[in-house]
């Protein structure tokens, strides 16, 4: 499962960052930067070019508008998933403003961490987060400190720190929803909505990005939604709903051919070629893996590369195609290197697990067994069941608490609905009243009518 999870968390996280970039100082900023500044999560590459275009001026601008320049550079390229080319302009951005207290240098420092992040140098990354935290902190910001917590939990997940993880988006998730921001909503949904899926709570985990797929839509952030989709069809997957996950799964392929987006294109093909494999239709997950290859040079992501081998290797041993499948595994190890942190050494545990199952397909039982061995020894050792209970326990009072408050506001819609239908009640008896008080008033006049008609005949007869 923490497998499946990093995956989902490195397709989401290339837009997180970015979602709630708001600079200072923005009225000494020419018009073509404020428009990249608001325009760059709905039009990315035209803003990329637009960024681009502009370069050759960069000598004559103000230390504020060059690091503004190299910030909207940066956050581009994180959402184009281009972290090499988002870690040199964040590099650039930070050295130009060092001590400079402004939200420009907070986004610079959590661009630089997620940068570093992708790169899996963690321990750097959270202190670059960290830093930005304090900041955002000293600002009292609260769109970037909500953003610097979503940024934390996600190392926290990295590190398999599940608990701490959870609560951090816990109070991200109260803080959002007290603010009422759309872009902060839709943010904090999709992580939490990942969280859950690592927690195994898949039909919560569903709500939860339906929920930021629609606050997207509202927005018009075309890849934020394309990456839910993903991580939505994944749900689905684990809900053994394999037809709804395809489905989503080719929109998203068509959407992502569409927009000319190389790693979009590449989950896609990935996705269907996982969901096929679990189908059993191996043939077909087969050829959507080497559609796949076509976009591997696009991939900056050891991880994304090693769990790209890793997959084929799962469809070759299915397959019957041992050789195959060990050269695959092989290159899986190899493009993911030494284990530096916790993320890592659960990832590692699927090449030996993997590896021992094909040793046995081949009758080497021997060194399936050794490696079977080496494979339990190295997961027991990474395990701790008493922050796993931990976990469940937080999830499950954040769950409580949370149906708590939609009953507060069904309570709540309740009593208005109440004082609606008294109020009509009200009016309705109002009505009732005037009615009767037109028919009194009406039946004296006609009683006047009639006495004064009578009179009149009687004095006509008297007079005859």
């Amino acid at each position: 499962m923490k497998v499946c999870a990093a995956i989902i968390l490195s397709c989401l996280w290339c837009w997180s960052a970015s979602a709630l970039a708001n600079n200072a100082n923005t009225a000494a900023l020419p018009d073509w930067l404020l428009q990249i500044q608001q325009q760059k999560n709905i039009q990315p590459e035209a803003m990329l070019q637009q960024a681009l275009s502009h370069e050759a001026d960069f000598g004559n601008w103000n230390v504020t508008q060059q690091a503004s320049w190299l910030n909207e550079l940066s956050l581009i390229y994180e959402a184009l998933g281009r972290h090499r080319d988002q870690l040199a302009a964040a590099e650039r951005g930070l050295a130009l403003v060092p001590d400079l207290l402004s939200k420009t240098h907070v986004e610079l420092l959590f661009s630089m961490g997620y940068a570093l992040e992708m790169h899996r140098e963690y321990a750097q990354a959270n202190e670059y987060y960290k830093k930005g935290m304090a900041l955002a902190t000293e600002l009292k910001d609260e769109k970037l400190m909500i953003l610097g917590q979503l940024n934390l939990a996600a190392m926290l997940a990295e590190e398999s720190q599940d608990q701490e993880a959870l609560e951090t988006l816990k109070q991200a998730y109260d803080r959002a929803v007290k603010l009422g921001d759309k872009e902060v909503l839709a943010s904090v949904n999709a992580e939490l909505g990942l969280m859950y899926t690592m927690l195994m709570s898949d039909e919560e985990a569903r709500k939860l990005l339906e929920e930021s797929y629609r606050l997207f839509d509202e927005l018009g952030w075309e890849k934020s939604k394309v990456s839910v989709w993903y991580n939505l069809a994944m749900t689905y997957r684990y809900q053994s709903k394999p037809e709804l996950a395809l489905e989503i799964f080719d929109k998203m392929l068509k959407a992502s051919l569409h927009a000319e987006d190389p790693v979009q294109s590449y989950y896609a093909y990935l996705g269907l070629a996982t969901t096929h494999r679990g189908m059993k239709k191996y043939d077909a997950a087969v050829s959507y893996m080497e559609q796949a290859d076509a976009y591997l040079p696009y991939l900056q992501s050891t991880y994304q590369l090693s769990e790209h081998h890793f997959e084929k290797a799962l469809i070759y041993r299915a397959l019957g195609q041992t050789s195959l499948a060990f050269q695959e595994v092989d290159l899986a190890a190899e493009t993911l290197g030494n284990q530096r942190n916790v993320s890592d050494k659960f990832f590692a545990l699927h090449f030996d697990r993997l590896k021992s199952h094909l040793y046995a397909d081949n009758g080497d039982f021997e060194k399936a067994y050794s490696l079977l061995d080496q494979f339990f020894k190295n997961y027991v050792s990474l395990q701790d069941d008493k922050r796993d209970l931990q976990v469940q326990k937080l999830r499950l009072s954040f769950d409580a608490e949370r149906q708590q408050a939609k009953n507060e506001l069904l309570q709540k819609d309740n009593e208005l609905q109440a004082l609606r239908l008294q109020e009509v009640e009200r009016k309705r008896q109002i009505q009732w009243l005037w009615i009767g008080l037109f028919a009194s008033t009406s039946l004296i006049l006609l009683t006047l009518l009639l006495w004064q008609w009578r009179r009149r005949r009687q004095s006509l007869s008297a007079t005859e």
